[in-house]
């Protein structure tokens, strides 16, 4: 039987396309390229510890979120607000939210990483942002973020240089703040207006309940497209599909790019997993490194987080890399544990390294981002569709609307199809 809807690609955007077909009583046909659903979003399970694909995190005031997702089913543990900070000189102290997290107050206070001044405007930009929609923000002037928070925010180098340049390095995935300031101002009121948050079983519990209830028949893993002729899609073993409508729902620089003009600029990262039986922070808490020629950007102790992400007894540390670094993995893990003696002492050399993770594409790049997205954006061709991050911004938030969004325009046009048959 042919479909009506074909989805090629299986994350984020893929799925939500695939709920919000089925909501609208739509049949799909779902191909990913891969052996399981969850494009970026992924979990392996290695001799019992989870391991993401990369340093992933749900931000829980996020409207898409909140919309498709059941946070008490995904059973989510959440990281303390704020950072441990890890400063040139050996030392490390904290700065938080004293609002969310009493316990924070005088760490926050006492805090080397700006002046009083500094931890006052972090108060004033959280209720700034607080009072503006997310369509106001989106609808601000582009310029960078580096830019704003000196410029416009008024922090001081030291606040920038210690906390917000490796806190936003580690979730822009780039070390020069180039950023768009309305990713920046987005992530920030997200942060102050809900939780960061993992499933206690790993990033992949989202992709996987965001697949409960669609039709298995509908889902093809291990089909690979090749390519797409007209309104027939060939996968890499010959066989084809047909279907009125396409969704093409990959990367940017996957088959989307082939047929759309898109994003194809990115940013990649490095992930590193050791396993230890000492924790280096009992805290569920990020700890960032502030050396300005930093090679670990930010450090966790993620099954203090998440206790499932390991099994009892023992401590898996999750290290994020920023950038492509161009040496040999045996060096850059040698390199990565003497820059983190400094803060955890020779305990680090007994760190059992167990897994190293190159993420090529990890995020879009974000000098120019949007929350609005338009008919034509999705609309690629008559009965072709494309849906992704990077037809807005970098994050789960927007993978998920792209895909709502796609799929209510081809429910629109399926209904207004029948209707003029009628």
């Amino acid at each position: 039987m042919t479909p009506t809807v074909i989805i090629i690609g299986g994350g984020l955007s893929g799925l939500t396309a695939a709920r919000q077909l089925q909501a609208d009583g739509i049949d799909f046909l779902l191909l990913e390229a891969t052996e399981r659903i969850g494009g970026r979003v992924k979990t392996d399970v290695v001799d019992s510890f989870r391991l993401d694909y990369g340093f992933q995190v749900l931000l829980t005031a996020y409207p898409e979120a909140k919309r498709w997702l059941d946070y008490n089913e995904l059973n989510l543990q959440t990281f303390l607000p704020g950072a441990l900070l890890l400063y040139p000189d050996g030392t490390k102290d904290r700065i938080g939210d004293p609002f969310r997290d009493p316990g924070s107050f005088f760490p926050t206070l006492f805090s080397n990483a700006g002046g009083l001044i500094d931890k006052l405007r972090i108060l004033q930009l959280k209720f700034r942002l607080s009072k503006m929609s997310i369509a106001e923000i989106f609808e601000q002037k582009e310029v960078s973020t580096k830019e704003i928070l000196a410029r416009e925010y008024g922090f001081s180098p030291k606040m920038i240089e210690r906390f917000f340049a490796p806190f936003y390095s580690g979730i822009f995935l780039e070390k020069k703040l180039a950023t768009s300031r309305r990713m920046f101002d987005f992530v920030f009121k997200m942060f102050g207006e809900g939780q960061t948050a993992v499933p206690n079983l790993g990033m992949e519990e989202i992709p996987k309940q965001l697949a409960q209830g669609l039709p298995k028949e509908a889902i093809l893993t291990g089909a690979k497209v090749n390519r797409i002729d007209r309104q027939t899609v060939t996968l890499s073993d010959g066989s084809n599909f047909s279907a009125p409508h396409i969704i093409v729902a990959t990367e940017a620089i996957g088959l989307v790019k082939e047929f759309a003009s898109v994003n194809i600029e990115y940013q990649s990262t490095i992930h590193l997993h050791f396993i230890t039986d000492k924790p280096p922070i009992n805290l569920p808490l990020i700890a960032l490194n502030t050396f300005p020629k930093r090679i670990s950007n930010n450090i966790c102790t993620i099954s203090n987080v998440a206790k499932g992400y390991a099994p009892d007894g023992q401590h898996l540390v999750s290290i994020s890399i920023v950038g492509p670094v161009n040496i040999p993995t045996s060096d850059l893990i040698k390199q990565v544990r003497k820059e983190l003696e400094l803060w955890f002492g020779k305990e680090v050399q007994d760190w059992q390294h167990f897994h190293t993770r190159k993420i090529h594409y990890a995020l879009p790049d974000q000098r120019k981002v949007q929350n609005k997205i338009l008919g034509h954006q999705l609309k690629i061709r008559d009965g072709l569709y494309a849906c992704g991050d990077f037809l807005l911004n970098g994050s789960i938030n927007a993978s998920m609307r792209t895909g709502r969004q796609v799929a209510e325009l081809v429910s629109q046009e399926v209904v207004g199809l029948i209707n003029n048959r009628s």
